[in-house]
């Protein structure tokens, strides 16, 4: 035992940490437990995570018994950390120095077993080592040994360089190792790596890429999504599918994110233009991830539009959030009321004052009683400073202070910079104030289980809520909420990490140089893309199998297909049918297809269908009749069961047999009593369709005539149409939310095989493009 060098050892790391760390960090070498991730401060502060150093014993360690650890061991556990850290020149993650103290804990249980009465870090040992790799390996995952034996190599490495030990540790496992600039969990799926540990091929995670049917979902989340919460959550992902960033790059990223290059003539210099539009490169500044350091994502041409689109879309949705930012600071955070609770000159609120200020409640929570019931008993722990009871009534009230209180205790409103995220990147401290933060929203607002919510608390969004949000947690997925299903059985679900390994395999199955990839994914090591070369070698043997038994051509589509004409084909295109859930499935299903058999049928239809404000004239004459004659109502909608169908919506008068006196005008934008949208499957898409044909007749008109005025009449009288059908559309769009999409074919075709992924699909055409260049 070498207790002169240990000493050294000792003295340097803490000295170390005594001049370089203490002065940023809260918590000091002394301390049983230190903090990382969000919760940590100074050098163990990161922007996701939460890590807890507990120092002075070891509970729930897989093999493990929980033990008291020695206070000269927990010193040199610091002291290892601190080393660590200052080897990896300042970078290392809390989560990555955490690993390593587990490694180092169960180094401890093993002399403990060896003898209780000499666990001083001297006496560590090879057989020490290798006793408690044997127990890690009984508990631990075949696929991550490579990784725990790559931490054991590292710790003995620093131990050998000091020579306080006994002998020089010689650990040593037969396990391919990935080198420490190459962490990440995909990376250790690599071809050699699968022949070492007799893994299956198949066992390549399939599931972490994006499923056909989960992308059809995720789309039909665009129209489903009801909160600002939900859809602030929706556009990040949408965000995520586009770009590949790492969710924890885009939940960082500033309102002026996005950047604008003109694109310049190589001849001229001068500013491109296309068709008049002057032409640019957008990108996206964000703070790379694992020593990429601040850096740029150009955006795909094609993609720009919409990368703009979901910019605007978020500032626009957390716009009013930003203002209840900086009026906080504009009082200097003395407290964290809102405006409107400080316009109330009482040091006293009323429970209705806080509704929709303070909290918000959902909607279709039993009404107003309901929404003051949710938000009593969330104030249960508040003392309440009075009740006045008027008649049946009871009016509660409490103090302001005690309600900024209890808005204090849902963030860290108690830190010097309580409205600033406060975060170690790269070894330096960086300060971004919430107000600049794109993806904020209100704390709670994205949790689909609740019908209940903080408005005052405005936070960044973080990966558990993403996850919780995509299905990843044993909270209510947004899929789950609108009944988006992967198979007859479950739900569709996916990570926030799944969208870069779908952009991940994509570049791998393109054949980009190794450079080329890890530039565009924001990677500073290039051998991170094995893994996907050997999940793109799978996905071309699946494309090359489909080939062989669907003869599959390149589309040549126009830029706009024509719509289906009957509600069928509309359901083979895409296998869904929407449905009410104030209807029956007979109804549903006549309701999708228009397939009512008699008036009978029709009236029926229309009277179940007042909840879902199709047929508007006649729900509100019905309801008129029905407070005198209940008889005369039902006579009434008996008389107009008439809907003849049309390309989109429905005729109630019997053009069958009287013809229309107006030609079907209503099918080009005209208004009319009698024409009703009727919910039919495909009715949407043929709307949409001829508004598009509309507007670009008027746009081309309008450009001939620019000059000539006497045409005026004609072109307000188009104008008018394009209004009339862009209301009808809002409101389809509007029926269609409260609609849920149902898949109405087998999930599992055994009978041939298909494509599932979209990584499998750009194979597909991946290959044709490759067969052509042949």
């Amino acid at each position: 035992m070498n207790l002169e060098k240990y000493h050294v050892f000792i003295n340097e790391q803490r000295e170390f940490f005594e001049n370089n760390i203490q002065p940023t960090f809260k918590l000091r070498w002394d301390d049983s437990a230190w903090y990382g991730g969000t919760i940590g401060s100074g050098w163990l502060l990161s922007r996701s995570g939460r890590v807890h150093f507990l120092f002075n014993s070891i509970k729930k360690l897989k093999g493990v018994k929980s033990l008291f650890v020695d206070p000269t061991y927990q010193e040199f556990m610091k002291a290892v950390m601190v080393l660590s850290y200052r080897k990896s020149n300042s970078k290392a993650s809390p989560q990555k120095l955490y690993a390593e103290i587990l490694v180092l804990k169960r180094w401890y249980n093993s002399l403990y077993n060896e003898n209780p009465n000499t666990c001083h870090p001297c006496t560590l040992s090879t057989s020490t080592l290798n006793q408690s790799f044997e127990i890690l390996k009984e508990n631990a995952s075949k696929t991550n040994l490579p990784d725990h034996a790559g931490t054991y190599l590292r710790l003995q490495e620093l131990l050998n360089h000091y020579c306080f030990t006994e002998k020089n540790l010689e650990f040593s496992q037969k396990y391919l190792y990935i080198n420490r600039q190459n962490r990440t969990p995909n990376a250790k799926r690599t071809k050699a790596l699968i022949d070492q540990l007799d893994l299956d091929e198949d066992d390549l995670n399939t599931d972490k890429l994006i499923s056909i049917r989960t992308f059809i979902n995720i789309i039909s989340l665009i129209s489903l999504c009801q909160t600002n919460g939900e859809k602030i959550v929706l556009n990040l992902l949408l965000l995520l599918i586009i770009t590949g960033l790492r969710s924890t790059e885009a939940i960082l990223l500033k309102t002026d994110a996005l950047i604008k290059q003109p694109i310049l003539d190589p001849v001229t210099k001068e500013h491109l233009s296309i068709d008049g539009v002057k032409q640019y490169t957008l990108g996206i500044q964000y703070h790379g991830a694992k020593g990429a350091g601040f850096r740029i994502h150009w955006v795909e041409p094609l993609a720009a539009n919409l990368v703009e689109t979901i910019f605007a879309s978020v500032l626009e949705l957390t716009k009013e959030f930003r203002e209840r930012i900086l009026y906080l600071r504009s009082k200097d955070c003395k407290d964290f009321l809102p405006e409107s609770i400080d316009r109330i000159s009482e040091d006293f609120i009323e429970i209705d004052d806080l509704i929709d200020t303070v909290f918000a409640v959902k909607d279709n929570y039993r009404g107003h009683a309901g929404r003051r019931e949710v938000v009593i008993k969330t104030l249960s722990k508040v003392p309440i400073y009075k009740e006045i009871t008027i008649g049946s009534k009871v009016k509660k009230y409490y103090l302001k202070k005690d309600l900024d209180t209890f808005i204090r205790s849902f963030a860290n409103y108690d830190s010097d910079q309580p409205l600033n995220h406060v975060f170690n990147y790269e070894g330096k401290i960086e300060n971004i104030p919430y107000e600049d933060i794109l993806f904020i929203h209100e704390y709670r607002s994205a949790t689909l289980q609740r019908a209940f919510y903080n408005k005052t608390n405005i936070i960044p969004l973080s990966a558990n809520i993403i996850n919780s949000f995509l299905g990843s947690s044993n909270n209510v997925s947004a899929f789950q909420k609108y009944s988006l299903l992967e198979n007859e059985t479950e739900h569709s679900k996916l990570t926030s990490h799944i969208p870069r390994h779908n952009i991940n395999t994509f570049l791998a199955l393109s054949g980009l140089a190794e450079h080329l990839q890890a530039m565009l994914m924001g990677r500073v090591d290039i051998k991170q893309n094995q893994h996907y070369q050997h999940l793109a070698l799978k996905q071309h043997r699946v494309a090359a199998s489909i080939l062989e038994k669907h003869e599959l051509v390149v589309s040549e589509f126009p830029t706009e297909q024509e719509p289906v004409k009957y509600p069928i084909d509309s359901v083979k295109n895409d296998g869904l049918m929407y449905f009410s859930t104030q209807l029956d499935l007979e109804s549903n299903l006549k309701m999708n297809l228009q397939s009512f058999d008699s008036k009978n049928e029709v009236a029926s239809y229309i009277k179940k269908s007042f909840f879902d404000e199709y047929f508007e004239d006649i729900t509100q004459s019905f309801n008129e009749l029905t407070k005198n004659n209940e008889k005369d109502a039902d006579e009434l909608v008996q008389r107009h069961a008439n809907l003849h169908p049309l390309p989109f919506g429905g005729c109630m008068r019997e053009i069958a047999v009287h013809d229309c006196p107006k030609r079907l005008a209503c099918q080009s934008g005209d208004q009319c009593g009698n024409f009703a949208l009727t919910g039919r499957k495909g009715e949407l898409e043929t709307l949409q369709h001829t508004l598009n044909k509309l507007l670009n007749q008027f746009q081309h008109i309008e450009k001939i005539l620019a000059h000539d005025f006497s045409y005026g009449e004609m072109l307000e009288n188009l104008h008018q149409k394009i209004l009339y059908l862009s209301d009808l559309k809002a409101k389809a769009l509007d029926r269609q939310k409260n609609l849920t999409p149902i898949p109405v074919f087998p999930y599992e075709n055994t009978i041939s095989k298909l494509p599932t992924t979209l990584s499998e699909l750009f194979a597909i055409e991946q290959q044709k493009i490759e067969s052509k260049e042949a």
